[in-house]
Parts: C-alpha cells; sequence; structure tokens
C-alpha cells in the first residue's frame, strides 16, 4: 500500500541479508507473537510444521498481554528460535510464505511511526546490515520524502495524531525535531559540544513546558539557531570542565547494572570483556576509579581521539539515527530534558566501551565501531525496563540536573 512516508535515504536500499547475517535477531532474543498470528499458527494444517508450532508456543498470561504482544516462542538451550533452520533462514518463512509470519518478524528492524497522517521509516542499529549503512556513511543522514510502499503487517510503533495541536505544544515538534538534528550535524562543534548545546537549549524549552509558557518556544528556537552561530557562545562550550570521575563511576555502573540483568548476546560479551580487558579491570565489582581514569585518559589519547578526528560521523549519525526513530523531543510527554538525559547516558555508554576497547586493541576500526555500537543498541535500547531506569538512577541520585548532565558529556 503507496503511502506519504518521511524516512532517512538510506531506507531505500535495505534488505534482510538472511543467513549471511553474523548477528541473527532469531538468536538471544524471545520473539512475540500477535493474537492474530497465535490463532493463526494454532489452526494451521502441515504435517510436520503444525507440531513444532504447536510445541514451541507459550501464552503470555500477564499485565503486559495484549494483542501485539500476545504470545512468544521458547528459545532452545542455544537461545535460538525453535522455527530457525541451521541455515540460519526461518522455517515458517522457507515452509508457508512470508505473509506467516508475526507483525514483530516482518516489521524488524524497521521502525514505523506516524505523524498525523505521514508514516515515518527508519530501522534499529541491532541489525547489522543497517548499523553498516548508517554509521559508516561519511556524508551524514539525509531524509527523503516519498511516497513508500507500506506492508499492512509492520507493525506501528508510535503514532502522534496531533503535531498541529496548540494547546500542549504538539505544534512545535516539527520544529524542535528539525533543529536538534540540525545541531548534532553541525560539524563545526565536536560532538560532544553539539550535545552539550543541545542540552542547554532543550533544558530551557523544559522550563518552558513547566511553566505552560509553549508560546514561547518558537521564539527560544530562534534564539539558539542565532546562538549555534555566535562564535562567542560556542567558544564558551569548549571552556565547560569535564568530570572524568562522574563519567567513569556513574557509567561503569551504569554498564555493570546492565550486564547483571542479562546481556546474553555474545557479539555484545565479546565486547564488553574487550573493554574491562582494555581498562585493565580483572574483576567487574572490583576496580580502582583512581587507576581507571589513568587507563582512560591514555586510551582516549592514545587510541580514540584521532580515530574519532576522522570517524566522529560514526556517532553522529548513531545520534540523528536516534533522534528521529525516536521521535525526539515527544513534547507531547512533557518531559524532553528526560528524554535527552536518556540519549546523552546511552552515548556516554558508548563513548566508555569503544575508549576501553581502543585500549584493548591499541586502535579502533570501521568494523569494530559498527560491532560495538550494533551489539550495545541489541542489548541496551530494546530493553525499555533498563533505559526507564537509567533515568530513575540519575534522579535518585540528584544527577539528572542539566550541570551533572553537562559533566558527563564533556571530552
Amino acid at each position: 500500500m503507496q503511502r506519504e512516508t518521511l524516512m532517512p535515504t538510506y531506507m531505500k536500499n535495505f534488505s534482510c541479508i538472511g543467513s549471511a547475517c553474523e548477528d541473527s535477531c532469531c538468536v538471544g532474543w524471545r520473539v512475540t507473537l500477535d493474537k492474530k498470528t497465535f490463532k493463526n499458527y494454532k489452526n494451521l494444517k502441515h504435517p510436520v510444521l503444525s507440531k513444532q508450532l504447536h510445541n514451541s508456543m507459550k501464552r503470555i498470561k500477564n499485565e503486559t498481554s495484549s494483542d501485539s504482544q500476545y504470545a512468544y516462542f521458547v528459545m532452545d538451550d542455544k537461545k535460538r528460535c525453535p522455527m530457525l533452520h541451521e541455515s540460519g533462514l526461518c522455517g515458517i518463512q522457507a515452509t508457508v510464505g512470508e505473509q506467516m509470519l508475526s507483525s514483530t518478524c516482518t516489521t524488524y528492524p524497521r521502525v514505523i511511526n506516524r505523524v498525523d497522517n505521514i508514516y515515518e521509516m527508519s530501522a534499529k542499529l541491532s541489525c547489522p546490515e543497517v548499523a553498516r549503512m548508517v554509521l559508516l556513511n561519511p556524508d551524514g543522514i539525509e531524509f527523503e520524502h516519498t511516497e513508500s510502499d507500506m506492508n499492512s503487517a509492520w507493525g506501528l510503533r508510535d503514532d502522534f495524531l496531533n503535531s498541529s495541536k496548540h494547546e500542549n505544544g504538539e505544534n512545535l515538534f516539527w520544529d524542535l525535531r528539525v533543529f536538534a538534528i540540525e545541531i548534532i550535524q553541525n560539524r563545526t562543534l565536536y560532538l560532544s559540544d553539539r550535545l552539550i548545546f543541545l542540552g542547554i537549549f532543550i533544558n530551557k524549552v523544559q522550563l518552558l513546558i513547566d511553566n505552560g509558557e509553549y508560546d514561547k518556544i518558537k521564539s527560544v528556537i530562534e534564539e539558539y539557531k542565532i546562538k549555534l552561530n555566535n562564535d562567542e557562545f560556542v567558544t564558551s562550550l569548549s571552556k565547560i570542565h569535564s568530570n572524568p570521575e562522574l563519567q567513569l563511576r556513574l557509567v561503569v555502573e551504569l554498564i555493570q547494572k546492565r550486564n547483571d540483568s542479562g546481556g546474553e548476546v555474545p557479539r555484545y560479551i565479546e565486547c564488553y570483556v574487550d573493554m574491562y580487558k582494555g581498562f585493565g579491570i580483572q574483576k567487574e565489582d572490583t576496580f580502582n576509579l583512581k587507576e581507571l581514569k589513568i587507563t582512560y585518559q591514555k586510551n582516549y589519547n592514545s587510541y580514540y581521539v584521532d580515530f574519532m578526528e576522522q570517524y566522529g560521523f560514526v556517532l553522529e549519525n548513531y545520534l540523528v539515527n536516534y533522534i528521529f526513530e525516536s521521535l525526539f523531543p515527544n513534547v507531547k510527554n512533557k518531559d524532553v530534558f528526560k528524554q535527552f538525559t536518556r540519549m546523552s547516558v546511552l552515548y556516554s555508554m558508548l563513548r566508555i566501551h569503544l575508549v576501553g576497547i581502543a585500549g584493548y586493541h591499541e586502535g579502533l576500526s570501521e568494523e569494530m565501531m559498527v560491532k560495538v555500537i550494533q551489539s550495545f543498541a541489541r542489548v541496551v535500547e530494546h530493553n525499555m525496563s533498563y533505559l526507564n531506569s537509567i533515568t530513575d538512577l540519575l534522579q535518585q541520585n540528584g544527577l539528572d540536573t542539566l550541570a551533572h548532565v553537562v559533566s558527563l558529556l564533556k571530552e
């Protein structure tokens, strides 16, 4: 079905590489089934597949159950979907066709949002093929407004129907998001300074939202557009002091917390172990913060910073893709600074991973960058309970202020 669509141009060239994928989406994750697909599988008449489906499906019978999250496949002892053939191909698709796949399997790695009558299609970087296409584009992410063939089986993640509504600032969504992307893609600034600039701006917007002064937000956007081109203001960002102790203590705690909650993805575990080795940490629960700071600085100066001078666009592309697919800043939720804080922590965690891994390998490469970011996205970004716990933890420790978030970001 043809739909008016806004999408990054990389989506025009994306197609699943199937069994050639180095990190199958059918391994390590629980594959959920919507109610319609579950019933189709229950009623399927096939001499082999029917029995296999009946023995592999399990209903979700708690408060999380819904028509879209109705059942799931019980993974085998290797954490593989029981429908996955050794060849790496899906047994359901191979036997009865793609039209019998669940919405989850049909949609991933696509992210489909709808803003008013316009569909927005992007993709998650947890897919290796998507990660390569997005991250390794030195020209940055561009967008295209077009007519696109939208599969009716693709699931809709978010529906933003009132972007023209003035009462609670929804009409400002487009202006805010376009400016956020403009900031992150402004290569006259270091990437961490772009994020800090965005944080200062979003904090100002949050104050206006808290006071119900939505009518002033457009003028603030114009004010900060001028500041973005003001040499004196931009120079002031470079004078902000970093707080490496806070960065290391907080980010390592967050990484440990995520690993404890179960990141059973071999590709990510390899990165996680390399990071710890790169920091000279022998045991996760015992490390000397002073020694860690010294090692971090050495890795950063010797192996990380020069590589990122050439490949800074990789993390820029990560952030722009995140902004677009997450509908940041979503003014409907009235917590735009909290959304920014979450994105900042994800960026800071990624940077810690990369600096540690750069130290272990005595350098970085394009392949390493893709592996780290893709596996990180798979383990962290798909776990909503963990993502929510990030901002909760910061709030509980009084670290969710602009000053603390800026010190977390500053290199």
